[in-house]
């Protein structure tokens, strides 16, 4: 009698926790991409939670209704659990970031996707050992709380419109890398939408903000094949930073043009009114500064160079 009371709390307390998380990420998430995988996790682990309770209240009836039922039951469990796994691998394949330094592509690949079925893959071995699911069911919360603390994390760290680093999260980046002894590598990149506000005025600015998330996605385009991953940021408004690790020059400059071509690019397939672009200065961090506002202002002075230097050839054009 007082196993099946303890079985019977566990389960509610499980249901309470997947409900007060759900709740929490349904009103704060609800409108972004990565939380819709989640979600679907957590409505699955609600119902099999409440199917793993009531069927236990039938396995030892004695009627033969009931037995159906408790098989019915089992049966339904089996099948939701299946679910959550897979749609634990599509949330780790969809939003895991791994980086593994090898030379070796397929072995990469292997090792990358080995990651993500790693969560899925010890719930369905506990799963098969664990006859009352106890543990299981508690595997399944634990893994619950992680995503929810992932996705608390992202809403503090992220811009909520582009998906980029916000502000607060380039400050501790730069903070960090300009405390190392290899602070003299760090190139800045400081961007400014041209024409932006015109964009606004001009079609609303619900069509200034699709520019802006447009922009983040070519950024983010244009740094995937960078060596060493540049970090991206909105800095705010219609202004951008990329952080990237050189001793070159040349790779700073090369950046910035395949920045223009992927933007180039884009027009071309949006085919919109107005043509997206902006105007990049870019620095070299000194190796004795460690000041993140001298930095930041070195870029910001070249910035406002490159965009003297477009208003001047569009008034001559």
């Amino acid at each position: 009698m007082e196993e099946n009371y303890y079985y019977v709390i566990f389960r509610l307390f499980g249901i309470g926790l997947s409900a007060m998380i759900l709740a929490n990420i349904k009103r704060n998430h609800s409108n972004k991409r990565k939380a819709r995988n989640y979600l679907k996790i957590l409505i699955l682990c609600l119902f099999l939670l409440g199917t793993d309770l009531i069927g236990h209240f039938f396995e030892d009836a004695d009627k033969a209704f009931f037995r159906i039922l408790d098989k019915a039951f089992s049966g339904l469990y089996i099948v939701v659990f299946v679910v959550i796994a897979v749609y634990m691998i599509v949330y780790a394949y969809s939003f895991l970031d791994i980086e593994i330094h090898l030379r070796n592509r397929t072995l990469k690949k292997i090792l990358e996707d080995g990651v993500c079925l790693i969560p899925s893959a010890v719930l369905g071995i506990i799963a098969y050992i664990d006859k009352t699911q106890s543990l299981t069911i508690a595997t399944l919360l634990l893994y619950l709380v992680a995503l929810y603390n992932d996705n608390q994390n992202e809403l503090i760290s992220l811009d909520p419109l582009t998906r980029l680093n916000n502000r607060n999260e380039l400050t501790g980046y730069l903070w960090y890398k300009l405390s190392t002894p290899m602070r003299g590598r760090i190139c800045i990149l400081m961007m400014d939408m041209n024409r932006f506000k015109s964009i606004n005025d001009t079609y609303g600015h619900v069509e200034g903000d699709r520019a802006l998330i447009a922009v983040a996605s070519c950024l983010k385009k244009a740094c995937g094949g960078v060596p060493g991953r540049p970090f991206i940021a909105r800095y705010g408004g219609d202004e951008f930073i990329v952080v990237m690790e050189t001793e070159s020059d040349l790779d700073a400059e090369h950046l910035c043009d395949y920045i223009h071509m992927t933007l180039a690019v884009e027009n071309h397939r949006l085919k919109k009114p107005y043509n997206l672009s902006i105007s990049i200065g870019w620095v070299r961090n000194e190796q004795n500064n460690r000041s993140i506002k001298k930095l930041l202002r070195r870029a910001d002075i070249e910035l406002y160079e490159k965009k003297r230097q477009f208003k001047e050839r569009e008034r001559t054009a």
